[in-house]
């Protein structure tokens, strides 16, 4: 398939490759880990790496969305002095961020950790916190993307998932407790740190725009005009992806303890895992929606994103049908223990996951077109509605009272995708 759909079809094959070894990485480690420390102790452990990637989330700024939404012209011009400019400023936003999220994180971790449900580990999370230096890559993706390197741009999280399986393989074998693996998950993430910066220095070396460029430059920040309000719009609805999973966690952790958040988040990552594919799509398409719209091609972009619900259709049931009949098996599979009444769990996440990406072609459809306050403020309303859910209906139904907030909050956000999509010029 030619054009730009074809294009962007073969990149999230690309990214599927590095998800689906990811993927089977993360289910292995989730099996042994939990066998390794029981539900408990795994449930600690992922309420911690939540804290430290909801902070994350918090201060990061999406530094590869302007370099993608205002480098584009730049790198296909030529013009390399505002090129290495907008690189520099987006580097700078990821050092930024990192330091902030430190900064933010060990007081709040110190003063709201007894309230998490990680028990006596404070010290442990407080130290774990530093792992947020290693988090923010934002300008090294988008350089991958904005080169085509999607190949490439997978390659870290599956490294990162490799280490960690490794890891945990051994931690199993040799009896390591909850600390030793804390260090393996921060070993992780600092392997995946490093490979998308090695990466982002050999396409300096080899990109011509860029042979010549110095950290140090004669100027910091672009003065391209609305890149502060785009970076800003676009890394606060990030932010809300972002959080929705993560504070969902350590909500189900403070209102019904660390087993049932294990429990949430192993049932999510199932869901998550059927729905992949298709969410892979979104991050392909961003690059080319941008060449349309430069192109003004208003109605080449609708029909792609038609052409992609079309496809969507079809996925969404087998997804549901795939979760409901291996669903079950897979979560006693992983955890090493049988939960009954897991069906309708795995069906109401798997359904959330689901209603979530048919955002696929929606939300880089309406970035591109600068309508990113539009997708802030949906997600800030699904999100301002399905936490609160999830903690009350938590505490009164368990883990499928949290699953019906989150898919709640689903509804409120495709709505707010697709009414602008349907009403576009």
């Amino acid at each position: 398939m030619a054009g730009p759909l074809g294009r962007a079809l073969r990149n999230a094959g690309y990214l599927l490759g590095g998800k689906a070894a990811g993927g089977i990485f993360g289910f292995a480690t989730t099996l042994l880990a939990a066998r390794a420390l029981g539900l408990e102790g795994f449930g600690i452990l992922l309420l911690i790496h939540a804290f430290a990637g909801s902070v994350c989330s918090v201060t990061r700024l999406q530094s590869w969305q302007p370099l993608l939404q205002f480098g584009s012209a730049l790198f296909e011009n030529g013009d390399e002095e505002e090129f290495q400019t907008l690189l520099r400023h987006c580097m700078l936003l990821d050092g930024a961020g990192a330091i902030a999220g430190v900064a933010l994180g060990i007081p709040v971790a110190w003063l709201a950790g007894p309230t998490l449900g990680w028990g006596g580990h404070g010290d442990a999370a407080l130290i774990y916190v530093s792992s947020i230096l290693f988090m923010n890559t934002g300008s090294a993706i988008g350089l991958m993307r904005l080169t085509d390197r999607f190949a490439t741009a997978a390659m870290a999280d599956t490294a990162g998932a490799a280490v960690r399986l490794a890891g945990t393989l051994a931690g199993l074998l040799l009896h390591w407790g909850l600390p030793a693996f804390l260090c393996i998950w921060y070993l992780s993430t600092v392997t995946a740190f490093s490979i998308d910066l090695v990466a982002m220095r050999r396409i300096m070396v080899r990109v011509g725009i860029l042979k010549r460029f110095r950290f140090a430059g004669e100027r910091w920040w672009s003065r391209a005009q609305g890149i502060w309000k785009f970076t800003l719009l676009t890394s606060a609805n990030q932010t809300l992806i972002d959080l929705s999973s993560k504070i969902g966690i350590l909500l189900v952790g403070a209102a019904i303890g660390p087993v049932n958040a294990a429990l949430f988040r192993v049932t999510a990552q199932i869901g998550e895992a059927v729905s992949q594919p298709a969410q892979l799509l979104t991050l392909s398409l961003y690059p080319e929606f941008v060449k349309l719209r430069d192109n003004q091609d208003v109605q080449g972009m609708r029909r792609i994103v038609f052409r992609v619900f079309q496809g969507l259709a079809l996925f969404s049931v087998l997804a549901l049908v795939i979760a409901g009949a291996a669903g079950p098996w897979l979560l006693a599979a992983l955890l090493g223990v049988r939960h009954s009444g897991v069906l309708l769990l795995l069906l109401l996440m798997t359904a959330a996951a689901v209603l979530d990406i048919w955002d696929v072609p929606l939300e880089p459809l309406l970035v591109s077109l600068g309508q990113a306050k539009q997708l802030f403020r949906g997600r800030l309303g699904g999100l301002l509605l399905s936490l609160p859910l999830l903690f009350f209906f938590a505490r009164i139904w368990g883990v499928d009272g949290a699953a019906i907030g989150v898919l709640a909050g689903e509804v409120v956000i495709f709505l707010t995708r697709l009414v602008p999509f349907l009403t576009m010029g």
